[in-house]
């Protein structure tokens, strides 16, 4: 007989996507954000075993999911992760610093694999670039929602990795920001976004270098060290 997916299970798993996701947000690794995607498709049977409400009426989990499945059952989705300058020469806007990119073509081939509401999902949670899509605005917000989730059903985890994200959450209920995010990067100067995203984004390692030099850290939140 079958074992009965349990409260415990589904913690353990909320437990593991926390970790997952900020491991990711520091990791150069391309193969970070395929641990995010998997532990985005567990946590979503295990709820659904356990008798809790699922995430199927969630277009950035129907977006994650198919992701994910094109990377475990087709082939790889050739991602790269990417940040956006920490000192720009042109003025940003940006409401997110990461980009995780797939190539256009890539993303043909899994929206081809879905139907249409797997589609619109796509186009709804996912920011389009000349040769690539960016699929971080996806995950972010899947993450918030996760976390809302918790609170909603009495799944709250005791991790660092959890606390962050809740401080973040409590920051901006504070502060009456949303929660849930556009994505995109705009050039308020003007000029063109696509060469832009070719040329001038920095890999993680060159962020976390920066970011260690210019800025000290403290429960999740980065403050300017400023000049000596």
């Amino acid at each position: 007989m079958a074992r009965v997916v349990t409260k415990e299970d589904c913690l353990a798993e909320i437990k593991r996507f926390f970790k997952y996701y900020a491991a990711y947000c520091q990791s150069p690794d391309p193969d970070a954000v395929r641990e995010v995607l998997a532990s985005t498709y567990s946590i979503n049977d295990k709820l659904r075993k356990a008798g809790y409400p699922d995430f199927f009426d969630s277009d950035e989990f129907l977006v994650i999911k198919a992701i994910r499945n094109h990377a475990i059952h087709q082939s790889e989705i050739h991602n790269k992760a990417r940040a956006l300058p920490l000192a720009s020469r042109v003025p940003i806007q940006a409401d997110l610093t990461i980009l995780c990119l797939i190539p256009k073509d890539v993303m043909v081939l899994i929206s081809e694999g879905v139907g249409q509401r797997g589609k619109s999902a796509i186009e709804n949670s996912c920011v389009y670039y000349k040769n690539y899509v960016d699929i971080y605005p996806c995950i972010f917000n899947f993450g918030v929602q996760l976390f809302l989730y918790t609170e909603k059903n009495g799944l709250e985890v005791n991790t660092i990795e959890y606390l962050e994200f809740k401080s973040s959450i409590d920051y901006e209920r504070k502060n009456e920001y949303p929660h849930h995010v556009k994505g995109g990067v705009e050039l308020l100067s003007g000029g063109d976004v696509n060469e832009f995203i070719e040329t001038s984004l920095h890999s993680i390692e060159e962020r976390n270098d920066l970011q260690s030099l210019l800025y000290s850290e403290e429960d999740g939140f980065f403050t300017f060290k400023g000049a000596n």
